[in-house]
């Protein structure tokens, strides 16, 4: 079932979520990259350092902007609101 709701995440949680797209983004960025140079005739080692650097570099920049971003993303959220997400979700208990 597809629910709706009005949401802020707090600061980790959205530089988690930033993290996590941001090293998607560098790992398949990485991958073009390596094809391409690759096929321009570099040598293997130095594309296998880009391979695996490129993912975690991208994903700190990105959860970086995360928190420089911080501050306008709370006052969208406040005035908004929160943002609308839709999906499913699941309520996690605390665990006490």
């Amino acid at each position: 079932m597809i629910e709706r709701y009005r949401m802020q995440l707090d600061l980790m949680s959205l530089m988690k979520l930033l993290f996590l797209v941001g090293f998607g983004v560098g790992f398949l960025l990485g991958l073009l990259m390596a094809l391409y140079t690759l096929s321009q005739g570099a040598d293997f080692f130095g594309v296998l350092i880009t391979v695996i650097i490129s993912p975690f570099s991208n994903g700190a920049i990105t959860a970086v902007f995360g928190l420089i971003g911080y501050p306008f993303y709370n006052w969208y959220c406040m005035r908004n609101r929160g943002q609308l997400l839709s999906g499913r979700f699941q309520k996690e208990q605390d665990q006490a």
